[in-house]
């Protein structure tokens, strides 16, 4: 490593150390000032590479807001700074199964049994590594039992979302519709934070946020009750994204169980019902690219958009070598990624470049996200697709070398956007530095 990679890599670990709270690690105090379950995961992987101890109190404090019914809420408030919504909105007391500590009424990607995996590997004392997996199966084993149970009425191996928010991708081209047919009615009076902080052209609509919040007026209205709101939301999808995720966690989840001499057999089932219905449902029969498409359980058929979510697939081992090399072919000559996009360093949009709602600035309808990027990366290395990895991880490695730490990034210019100091982007930054090449 050359002194200028040293020198980036120790401006990683200053973010993480700014964002670090005694247990857990903020996002970025600009905007996110409590934890967040899918960033605790990104983060943690981080810190497993160079200190363990933050990144296993990193994922056992997310999972001290886990509810007794195993469903793992989004956000933990720990802080008392402004962010809507917040603990007193979401009035998560109307639930039966709500835990101690004040959280959010919703889920979010479950990365977490893939960060145990990646610090159990890290990790070089192998009697705290164990020790570690004992602590965490139970409560992930927990965590998808709901997600597999509770929210797959269909028995399908792919659980259900309820909220945008749900997705991690929040305001994606991909809820356009299905947000379109909700009816808003008697929504309270709220007031935003985020365009406080971050420029409103950066953000949601304010239409898609009162979409929002009228979702969880419903979720609140029953109590939580996951069979009332499973009848009752009107937002109901088979999200690609996070059940690629939900299957390869389960993956993880089987080798800990082998180590740890934990029954298996549940885990199987799950993965085998999803072996059986993810192309069923995720890829119509006319789609020669492999392209994979949400399920909107409401509308009964496929959100047909072209998003970096269609790209999903390569994350999983749930293609035949024939199909991932189609789909990595398009990805390669994709509407993903132009000459002119960001210059030298040519990572994955959100949603494609010549989609007319494209958008360099806005969230998820443009902007270049890490974490995307980062796990598409894991899953061209996953098919033989090296030569393809390795340009993708000098992609993210320059993009954030040239332009900072940022929550996303501009794909026409590579300028930061959103929160800055972010601090799943320093720590996926810290894990592609310091892993072995292959």
């Amino acid at each position: 490593m050359n002194p200028e990679e040293k020198n980036l890599l120790l401006a990683a670990q200053k973010v993480l150390a700014e964002n670090w709270r005694e247990k857990y690690t903020i996002p970025s105090s600009k905007l996110y000032p409590h934890q967040w379950s899918w960033d605790s995961a990104f983060i943690s992987i981080g810190y497993s590479r160079y200190d363990q101890d933050k990144a296993r109190k990193e994922l056992l404090s997310m999972f001290e807001g886990q509810w007794s019914n195993g469903m793992l809420p989004h956000i933990i408030f720990r802080a008392g700074n402004s962010y809507f919504p917040g603990p007193e909105y979401w009035q998560t007391e109307l639930s039966d199964y709500r835990p101690g500590l004040k959280t959010s009424g919703l889920t979010q990607p479950p990365v977490h049994a893939l960060a145990t995996w990646e610090i159990y590997k890290n990790s070089s004392d192998q009697k705290e590594a164990i020790g570690f997996l004992e602590d965490m199966f139970p409560k992930m084993l927990n965590f998808h039992r709901y997600l597999l149970n509770d929210r797959d009425r269909e028995n399908s191996g792919l659980a259900t979302i309820f909220h945008p928010w749900e997705s991690g991708l929040d305001n994606s081209l991909r809820w356009d519709e299905p947000l379109a047919r909700i009816k808003v009615k008697d929504l309270p009076p709220y007031e935003r934070e985020d365009t406080k902080k971050v420029k409103s052209d950066q953000r949601p609509k304010d239409d898609d946020y009162d979409r929002y919040v009228y979702l969880i007026e419903i979720m609140k209205k029953y109590n939580y009750d996951e069979d009332r709101v499973y009848d009752e939301i009107p937002f109901k999808i088979k999200d690609v994204v996070f059940n690629s995720i939900l299957y390869q966690s389960n993956k993880a989840m089987l080798k800990m169980a082998d180590i740890l001499g934990e029954e298996k057999k549940g885990i199987e089932t799950w993965i085998q019902r999803t072996k059986e219905s993810y192309i069923q449902y995720f890829c119509p029969e006319l789609n020669d690219n492999m392209l994979l498409y949400d399920y909107d359980l409401i509308a009964e058929k496929n959100i047909m958009e072209r998003t970096a979510a269609s790209l999903m697939a390569l994350c999983t081992d749930l293609l035949s070598g024939e199909q991932a090399k189609s789909l990595s072919s398009w990805m390669k000559h994709s509407h993903m990624c132009k000459e002119n996009c960001t210059h030298d360093h040519p990572v994955f949009t959100s949603i494609s470049v010549d989609d007319l709602m494209f958008n360099p600035l806005n969230y998820w309808r443009g902007p270049v996200w890490i974490n995307i990027n980062w796990m598409l990366y894991a899953g061209l290395k996953n098919y033989g697709f090296h030569e393809d990895a390795r340009n993708l991880k000098k992609s993210m490695i320059d993009l954030i070398a040239e332009h900072g730490f940022y929550e996303y990034y501009n794909p026409l210019s590579g300028e930061g956007l959103g929160a800055d100091n972010f601090s799943w982007t320093a720590a996926l930054f810290i894990d592609l530095m310091l892993e072995e090449d292959d």
